[in-house]
């Protein structure tokens, strides 16, 4: 029959969630959709994939999705930003889940994946590309890139060299950050790599005229969405709290501004 999602199963698993359902979303084969819903378009979102015939998702009854699967479902949803602007609603509700005791199932999430990537398109960037390549993408560069990161870098160094391959400057070697770094040291890598982007990408240019808290948000969105796949962005999402603030890291570049190295023009 269906799986059914969104504030609806909100509203059934949480007495505290507030938000008044504006149309009923679920998962169901075409088949399985009544006639009479099939008719109020605008107040039923039916979805289905033909990839989830024989997966849990092809249900026997109409069933409330667990705290569990919506928040899966919300984080597979998070590494778009998609042209609804439902980004931001995703996140505060990955938030909200998180707080009420949510976690991550990844079996659910192995289902979901690969249908958002089939309709959103295919993520081209990662963490572990080039580090001369990883911020090209329509930005007016200034400073060197691995210089902007030496000045927000948490200790002498930035944290991405302890993870480089034997032997390489700008290639990244996945085991050394999933298995050599300590969770709080991953935390602070990515937090390096946020803060440069907002660096880079709104302090700069602007002569740091933009506002620290507005750029660090909007690096840290563009940083799930469009510079990270796979782990790195969610690492991200499943950890957002650990994100969602800023540290104070303009008083780090600005105790470390003789490390920026000009670009010729």
């Amino acid at each position: 029959m269906a799986l059914i999602i969104g504030s609806t199963a909100m509203q059934f698993n949480f007495s505290d969630f507030t938000r008044e359902p504006k149309d009923l979303d679920f998962f169901a084969p075409p088949e399985q959709v009544p006639a009479y819903l099939k008719a109020k378009a605008g107040e039923v979102e039916p979805f289905w994939h033909e990839n989830w015939r024989g997966t849990r998702l092809e249900r026997a009854n109409w069933d409330m999705a667990t705290p569990d699967e919506l928040y899966t479902i919300k984080v597979s949803h998070s590494y778009w930003e998609l042209g609804n602007g439902s980004w931001d609603k995703h996140m505060c509700d990955i938030i909200w889940l998180k707080r009420h005791g949510a976690n991550l199932d990844m079996e659910l999430h192995k289902l979901l994946y690969p249908v958002w990537v089939e309709r959103h398109g295919s993520k081209k960037m990662n963490l572990a590309q080039a580090a001369g390549m990883f911020f090209k993408d329509a930005v007016v560069r200034i400073y060197d890139h691995d210089s902007i990161h030496d000045s927000v870098a948490y200790g002498d160094k930035p944290l991405y060299e302890r993870i480089l391959k034997d032997g390489e400057t700008v290639d990244i070697d996945p085991d050394k950050l999933w298995n050599g770094l300590t969770f709080d040291e991953q935390v602070k890598l990515f937090r390096e790599e946020i803060v440069a982007t907002a660096l880079e990408r709104w302090m700069i240019p602007t002569e740091y005229k933009f506002s620290a808290g507005l750029a660090y948000k909007l690096a840290l969105k563009k940083t799930i969405t469009s510079l990270t796949k796979g782990r790195s962005a969610r690492f991200i999402v499943d950890n957002f709290e650990q994100f969602m603030k800023p540290h104070d890291y303009m008083s780090i570049h600005f105790s470390k501004l003789d490390r920026l190295i000009p670009l010729e023009s």
